[in-house]
């Protein structure tokens, strides 16, 4: 009788063994338990354009009580360099900011970033701009949830300069290039843009170009290799910045200008025109004179001959948080908390206030949206969307030939044709859409 008792004590303690013991321990912790998570950000405090952050981050932390955040903030090139170096060394913080395409090739390439798909419900899913859940990855990973869609592409105008001077709004790039003489006898610049990181004539101006003079189509074929990135198109494309900086529409010294340089200039009044992309808006409105601000307006790029396609910009989705695809258990619970919250309906209704659009769908009859930025909003929903290269390209091919490469056309050290050849080799041999 007492081995039977003891057989059955036994067996209910196995059972409670497989039923308790076996859970994955994050599954026993404690929800409400405090969690630290450092966070790395691409963002400058002092920069108007960041105003809304304060207060979001407040917001999430009356939310979440329990979850401490540690902040690294840095800008620029500066962060990319160091977050290249963090990757390199395997130890990456726990979430950061990063584009979904090759502009973060770094940790991307590695596997080091966690695929999003595991939390996304249809609900959530529902609740966003569809191009937010355009695969990320090359077996359809998501590994951001884009607040903005960035259209890379946009000029502003100064219809108080141009009246001084009697100018009247380009229709044509052709159109624009011959109002340089009188802006410059002005002392004044036609075109504010800035080129120091490199990445700017590439994603804000090539990439439009590209679809421009030969579109999506051409853009997948050459991916695959179907079509050459020597091609007469891609090399037209190029031209184009040639075209653009021997006519002086540029400020002197452009590929030594910092973005806030140039937008400095638009709002100073020093430029007539400001190229640059969508999300430039909000810092326009902070920093800018509220009289000034409100006479701007924007357009698309003026239409340049040869084009096939009329009217378009390009656009990906904007920089996000990721996580680092280390974290388990309540961290990573945390994380995605921090996520989905930073992308989620509170953070969108800030952002938007501070003149954002994002791509969660608001009900913006709530919001006194500025002139400028209804103006926006009309420009993307009229405009077809061309791709970024550095957002479908392998980030090394990009970054180490590309990019420097549009600098060395725009001062005349390689031509439009042997940069698109030297660009075509390196993805024939290396590109990994070549290798499928």
């Amino acid at each position: 009788m007492k081995k039977s008792i003891a057989l059955l004590f036994l067996c209910l303690c196995t059972v409670l063994f497989v039923l308790t013991g076996c859970k994955p321990k994050e599954n026993n912790a404690d929800s409400n338990a405090p969690v630290t998570l450092s966070v790395y950000m691409q963002m400058d405090l002092a920069n108007p354009q960041s105003a809304y952050w304060p207060e979001t981050v407040a917001a999430f932390e009356k939310q979440y009580p329990n979850i401490k955040l540690e902040f690294e903030y840095v800008n620029g090139e500066a962060f990319h360099d160091k977050f290249q170096i963090m990757a390199a060394s395997g130890d990456i913080p726990d979430v950061f900011t990063t584009y979904a395409g090759a502009r973060s090739g770094y940790v991307l390439d590695r596997g080091m970033v966690k695929d999003l798909r595991p939390y996304l419900t249809d609900d959530l899913k529902n609740q966003y701009n569809p191009a937010v859940w355009a695969p990320q990855g090359p077996n359809g990973e998501i590994y951001i949830i884009s607040q903005n869609l960035a259209v890379c592409t946009v000029v502003y105008i100064n219809p108080k300069l141009q009246k001084q001077l009697g100018l009247t709004t380009p229709k044509t790039l052709n159109e624009m290039i011959a109002q340089v003489p009188v802006i410059r006898e002005a002392g004044l610049t036609p075109l504010a843009f800035a080129n120091k990181g490199q990445w700017q004539a590439q994603s804000l101006l090539l990439s439009m170009l590209t679809d421009r003079m030969a579109g999506t189509a051409w853009f997948d074929k050459a991916m695959v290799g179907t079509a050459k990135f020597s091609d007469q198109q891609f090399v037209d494309a190029i031209n184009v910045i040639k075209t653009m900086t021997d006519s002086k529409l540029f400020p002197p010294g452009v590929n030594q200008m910092e973005g806030t340089a140039s937008w400095g200039e638009f709002i100073a009044d020093k430029a007539v025109y400001l190229l640059d992309a969508g999300w430039r808006i909000s810092a326009l409105k902070k920093a800018a004179k509220p009289e000034d601000y409100a006479q701007y307006q924007l357009m698309a790029f003026p239409a340049v001959a040869g084009e096939v396609t009329h009217g378009s910009s390009a656009a990906t989705t904007g920089e996000a948080f990721g996580m680092n695809a280390k974290l388990t258990g309540a961290k990573a619970d945390a994380a995605w908390k921090f996520i989905s919250f930073m992308s989620g309906k509170e953070a969108c209704e800030i952002l938007t206030k501070h003149g954002t659009t994002t791509t969660y769908k608001l009900d913006l009859s709530k919001f006194d949206i500025d002139q400028l930025t209804k103006q926006y909003i009309d420009l993307i929903n009229n405009q077809s969307m061309g791709y970024v290269i550095d957002a479908k390209m392998d980030s090394e091919g990009v970054n180490s030939v590309l990019n420097p490469g549009i600098q060395a056309v725009m001062i005349g050290q390689k031509t439009p044709a042997e940069l698109a050849n030297e660009y075509e080799a390196w993805v024939a041999a290396n590109d990994s859409h070549r290798k499928k």
